[in-house]
């Protein structure tokens, strides 16, 4: 069975991942536990990551990722900076591609957060290079009130009228359309 890496936002846990592994059945969902309080820089958490994915899969197996939010950016900073050859597919959900006003209203002290704010070096890195289309699909909305606007749209963007960030991971229609892209092979 296919593995699917779950990687949840900012304050997130592995619960964030439940309805995902419901809906995509018939892949071996696993959940990324990590420090979601983003004290570290995102590129220690992708790291991390790639850690988690080396123990969990064979030396030559592919993972598809899922995303939500921080967890997107994780996951995309991971297949294009990390390890790219070890991604088949990636999906991203309302991840602040563009920046968040969120960090400003949180401690210095959480970097991997600071790393979200509108124009960071970190942000202007990971939008330096480009995905295969065919190997990403991204999901966001303008009517999030923590991603507002374009700022979650990526590549091979899909906009949903879902309103409410911390629940938008969860929308069935999104993870069905995210189980179907990872279908095609």
């Amino acid at each position: 069975m296919e593995k699917v890496i779950f990687i949840y936002g900012f304050t997130g846990t592995d619960r964030d991942s439940n309805v995902a592994k419901k809906v995509l059945d018939n892949y071996n969902l696993i959940c990324f536990e990590y420090n979601s309080d983003l004290k570290q820089s995102l590129e220690k958490i992708a790291e991390e990551l790639d850690s988690f994915i080396v123990s969990k899969t064979g030396k030559k197996e592919k993972v598809n990722l899922i995303g939500a939010s921080a967890g997107g950016i994780i996951a995309e900073y991971y297949a294009k900076f990390v390890s790219p050859k070890k991604v088949d597919k990636l999906a991203t959900i309302c991840s602040p591609f563009k920046g968040s006003y969120v960090p400003i209203f949180y401690s210095k002290e959480r970097r991997g957060l600071k790393e979200l704010f509108y124009n960071s070096e970190f942000l202007k890195k990971l939008n330096s290079r480009k995905l295969n289309k065919n190997k990403t699909i991204n999901f966001y909305s303008y009517l999030d009130v923590l991603v507002p606007g374009n700022s979650g749209k990526a590549e091979n963007s899909h906009h949903t009228w879902d309103v409410f960030h911390f629940t938008i991971q969860n929308d069935k229609k999104i993870l069905k359309k995210i189980k179907e892209f990872f279908d095609r092979k």
